[in-house]
Order: C-alpha cells, then structure tokens, then sequence
C-alpha cells in the first residue's frame, strides 16, 4: 500500500513542479517570444523588456532585438545583439539561449552595416565650439556618431564670438553623413578671429641665412695667415698693409660669436626646427585670404528629407460608387438607362514589399433604379416590360495595389492594381411589369402601336386597359408580370416558369483600377480612383490611417 502512496505523490510533484520551479520573468518572456513570432512587436516589446528586467536571457533578449529593428530603434537592438554576442553559455542556459547566442553575433554585423553615421567637421577652429544633436552633446563631433534612421534630428552648433547655427536632417540607413561646420562670426567680435594672425611674426626664416654664409667665411680667415710668411721678406709693404690688417684681425673678434652656433650639432637640429614652423604657418597664411570674407559664409543648406518610414497596416473609409451606363443593357436588349450606385467602404491593407498594398475591403452598394423600359434583344415590342429595383448589397472583397512615388518625399504616388471578391443582395427586391405604348385609346385596338418605350406604362391586368391584348396578356412566360409581381432569385425556380434573375450572391471583379494617393501627414493618406467592373464604372475617395 505505501508503494502505490509513494508513487501518486511523486506524480503529484512532476506535474506541479514546472509552475512552482519557473524562474522570475519566464511567463512574460514566453508570452513576449510568442507575440513576437507572431508579428505583434508592440505587444511583445512591454512582455520581453519586464521578463529582461527581472532575469537575462538570451532566448528572451534576442527576440526584443529584433522586435526594436522592426519598429526603427536599431541602436537599442545593436547594443542587446552585442550583449548577447559576448555572452557565453553559463550554467541553467538552455538549448534556445545558446542558439541566441549564436544568431546575435551575426546579427550584431549585419545591422551595425545599417547603421547611419554623422561627422560633424568644423571648416576651421573655434574657440569653446560645442555641438548638440537633439539636445545632447557629443563630445568629438568629427569622429562618425550611430543615430537611429527615418528620424529627425535637429543639429545645434555654438562657439565664442559666433552666432549660433542650427539645421534638420533625416538619416537613412546604411549612410555616412558628413557636414562641414561653418559659424558667422558675431558683428562685434571679429578680434578672437584675428589672434592666429598673430603668428606671422616668427621670421626666423632671416636666421638661416646668416649661418649658412658664416660657414664659408672661415676660409677666409684661414687664407691670411697662409700668406704672412712670403711676405715677411719684403720690409717697405708692411706699413702699407698695416691699414688692411686692421680689419682683417677685426673680423676674428666678429667671427667668434658666430663659431659657437657652427658647432655641428646646433646647427643641425636648428633647421628642421625652423623648417617645421614655417610648414606650420603656410596652412594658416593660406587661410588668411578665407578668413576675410567670413561676413558671407553660412551654415550649409540642409539635404532634401530622405523617404518617409515606410507604415506598413492602413485602416481607411470613403465613398464607393458604380455608374452603369445605358450601354451595358443595350449589350443584352434595348431600352434600359444610366443607373448611379452609391455606397461606401471599409478597408484595411498591409504592405507587401517596398511598393506594393494588398487591400482588404467590405463595401456598400445600393443598387436603386427607377421605372425603365427593357426587353431582350431579338424580342418583339410586344415584351417591353418596366423594370425597378430597390436591391441593396454587400461586397467583400481583396485588391493588390502597386504604388509607384512621384517624389522624393512619396507625398503623391499614383496607385495602379486590381480586385475580385463576390456580393451578396441582402435586401431589396426586383420588379418586373408589362408594358404598353402611353399614346394608345383605351378601347381602340388600333392606337395600341409600338412608339416611344420611355413612354410606356404597366399593364394593370391581361387586356387592361382594353385593348392592350398583345401588349397585357397571359401567352407568354411574363403572364403574371403585373403590378406586385416580384422577380425571384436566380437560385430558384417557380414551378412553370423560367428561371428568376433575380441576383442573390454575384461575382465582383475590377481590372484595372488606377489612382492617385496624397500622403500630407506621415500617418494619414487620401486615395482618388476609379476603375472598371463587372457591375459598372468604378469610383472611390478615401481616407487611411496608419496603425
């Protein structure tokens, strides 16, 4: 008996274990993960950044990742993928976390190559510049700064003695943007400019001319006392050479301050000293002249926005309606009239691609036609008849949609696609009552000749009004179409008769259906098309929003 006892509790303990033993954070990350897996990234991201907050896993950070790519935070999601990347398996990481790990390190590469870059470069120095970038500072603005793409970001630029310069601009992905940074000096505060003029000053260039000519002096010197010896024999030149003497042992005095400079290794290190300062000045001399018209230098022009962000789920409403020309009943008998089917639309489209909407839609259509003379084609005048209908429908129905953009800014796009779906008339009847010529004399049989069918009026029985045998009679399949008389649905068939016409469930086909799409908010479109159908001219303004 203890055995059997022993062994219910250890079930017991199996299956309540896994809720009583799950880590903090497990339900929402497996809720979050699922929900990502889905497609709903706005509901997965709250799920799996709370199951992060209370315990990392890569199994729950590398879908939160991705969900941040989707949703345009890609500097949020390189930062978790280089996380995860870096990580490796510890103990209690399971199969999913290491597959995590795996997948991140490739996607960590991947997305940082879609990163945008912005270097700001200043066109000279300024003294105490500090540059903002939606109102944070970035240290060393010429070194390439990560910023998220499809934002804008607003760039402000300060420094001592200059106006401050701001400017917008939008990053798209994979671009490296370089602006080179010029400020207008303030009106009153040109002297700050003018310090590094200042440096002119070093010409010690001059200097190095006088070492290189002392050098060969020496020589010179040596010479004199090579040829005192030849002259010591002649006795009357020495007091005529005396006055020469002089000067030349005046040289040696002037020659000693120079000797010390010639030693070998002063020298030496003095001109490439010398040199560099001038290498130095040159840039600086040579942008004097670009300094002088600085009054009219200003902050480069912003670059057109680039594309907006692309929304991909649109819910939108509008007018829909049909015109069906006297054409179309001319195609299947004479007689008929122009009808006008007003109605509406909901709809709600995805995008597939970069270009192209497929667009799900339930419509209105309330298919009203006045009295209107109609027979079939090759039938006698005799089978006029006048036609009503008060029929009402529901379509359904889905369109593919190619967008094709007119500008930079997709504001306008021109709209070309087709659609097909079916109807259903849920409400309403069809009428159908035999006709006679309105001129006619009741009573004279002879008056009753075809004439004007938009002039015919309904029978009001077989052979009434008298008379009208040929027209209001009971010898053909319309021997009941008088007053009242209701067309049933071409499902059925009343016993005895043809075939009812009237429609119950009907294809609905457009092809083509263009358009023109204008998009002055981000998140809001107006839609203009038209289009062929098999229920007539198709007409349609609209309105989306992005979800």
């Amino acid at each position: 008996m203890r055995l059997p006892i022993a062994f219910l509790f250890g079930l017991l303990a199996v299956l309540f274990a896994p809720p009583v033993f799950a880590g903090p954070g497990d339900k929402e990350a497996n809720q979050g993960i699922n929900a990502a897996r889905g497609g709903f990234c706005k509901r997965a991201i709250p799920l799996l950044e709370s199951a992060e907050s209370q315990r990392h896993r890569p199994s729950s950070a590398v879908p939160l990742a991705d969900c941040y790519v989707k949703t345009g935070e890609l500097l949020k999601a390189s930062e978790i993928y280089h996380k995860v990347a870096s990580e490796k398996k510890a103990p209690g990481y399971n199969a999913r976390d290491v597959a995590a790990i795996t997948s991140a390190k490739k996607k960590a590469t991947q997305l940082d190559a879609r990163i945008p870059t912005l270097v700001v470069t200043p066109a000279e120095p300024y003294e105490g510049l500090v540059v903002e970038v939606d109102g944070e500072v970035i240290s060393e603005p010429s070194t390439p700064h990560r910023f998220d793409p499809g934002k804008v970001l607003v760039i402000v630029a300060r420094a001592e003695g200059h106006e401050e310069a701001s400017h917008k601009i939008t990053l798209k992905e994979k671009q490296r943007r370089e602006i080179k940074l010029r400020l207008k000096p303030k009106p009153g505060a040109k002297k700050p400019t003018e310090k590094p003029v200042e440096k002119k000053p070093p010409e010690k260039p001059v200097a190095e001319t006088p070492v290189e000519k002392k050098p060969p002096e020496k020589p010179v010197a040596k010479k004199p006392p090579g040829k005192k010896p030849p002259e010591k024999p002649v006795a009357k030149k020495p007091p005529g050479k005396k006055p020469p003497e002089k000067p030349v042992a005046k040289k040696p005095p002037g020659k000693k301050p120079p000797e010390k400079p010639v030693a070998e290794k002063p020298p030496t290190k003095k001109p490439p000293r010398a040199a560099e300062k001038p290498a130095e000045e040159k840039p600086r001399v040579a942008t004097g002249p670009e300094e002088k018209p600085k009054p009219a230098v200003e902050m480069p022009e912003p670059t057109p926005p680039s594309q907006r962000r692309q929304r991909d789920v649109w819910l939108g409403a509008g007018f829909q309606g049909f015109f069906i020309p006297q054409l179309m009943f001319e195609l299947l008998g004479e007689g008929g009239r122009d009808v006008l089917v007003p109605g509406g639309d909901i709809s709600l489209s995805t995008r597939l691609g970069r270009r192209f909407d497929l667009v799900f839609s339930v419509a209105y259509a309330r298919f009203r036609m006045q009295e209107t003379p109609f027979k079939p084609k090759g039938h006698p005048d005799t089978d006029y008849e006048i036609v009503e209908s008060d029929l009402q429908a529901l379509q359904a129905g889905v369109r593919l949609v190619w967008n094709i953009p007119l500008d930079r800014d997709e504001l306008f796009a021109f709209r070309v696609g087709a659609g097909l779906g079916v109807g259903w008339t849920f409400m309403g009847d069809l009428y159908r009552t035999q006709a006679y010529p309105g001129d006619a004399v009741p009573g004279d049989a002879g008056s009753f000749v075809p004439g004007d069918p938009y002039r015919y009026v309904k029978c009001r029985g077989p052979n009434n009004p008298i008379g009208s045998f040929r027209y209001c009679n009971q010898l053909d399949y319309d021997a009941d179409h008088y007053p009242g008389y209701v067309e049933p649905s071409w499902f059925t068939r009343p016993k005895g008769r043809p075939q009812g016409l009237r429609p119950l469930v009907y294809p609905w086909l457009v092809l083509p259906e263009i358009g023109l799409a204008l998009r002055p908010w981000d998140r809001v479109a107006f839609d203009l098309r038209v289009g062929a159908s098999v229920t007539g001219l198709l007409g349609g303004l609209g309105i989306r929003f992005a979800l």
